[in-house]
């Protein structure tokens, strides 16, 4: 099925996720490595606890990774509930006014969680369709 419309594409090692722009308030640099909380896998930016940015890296199972890998340094914010966290990236594009033809996962391949549940190709690669409500429903964004 085709569809036209604004999306971000979002990378991160072989991870590359669609997610439409009106999921995605704002993008910015990274400009030093975050800190590790007492929370696996949450980083924050920033020494003002009040003030600090909340930073995930996910995997490319979409886990989220214990260490922050150096080569993310870019970093977005969502709408919705999970806008005090960030996520971090190795690359993010936006595609505005982008026809794109979307193929529905196969059943098997979705899972229980229907976390993705369609793919595109884009530059010769696939990129698996989300938003950021499915992707990240119940993320803690407060660290310890």
């Amino acid at each position: 099925m085709k569809m036209r419309g604004d999306f971000v594409l979002l990378r991160a090692d072989s991870l590359r996720l669609l997610v439409p722009q009106r999921d995605v308030t704002s993008t910015g640099y990274i400009d030093r490595m975050p800190g590790a909380t007492a929370e696996p896998g949450i980083f924050v930016l920033g020494d003002d606890p009040g003030a600090a940015q909340v930073v995930l890296a996910l995997s490319e199972r979409m886990d989220r990774l214990d260490s922050f890998p150096p080569d993310r340094i870019l970093l977005t914010l969502f709408t919705g509930p999970t806008r005090t966290a960030a996520l971090a990236w190795t690359e993010v594009r936006v595609l505005i006014d982008a026809e794109l033809e979307f193929h529905a996962l196969p059943a098997i391949l979705r899972g229980g969680g229907g976390l993705i549940d369609a793919y595109v190709e884009i530059d010769k690669e696939l990129a698996f369709c989300t938003t950021v409500q499915r992707m990240l429903p119940e993320m803690r964004t407060h660290p310890d």
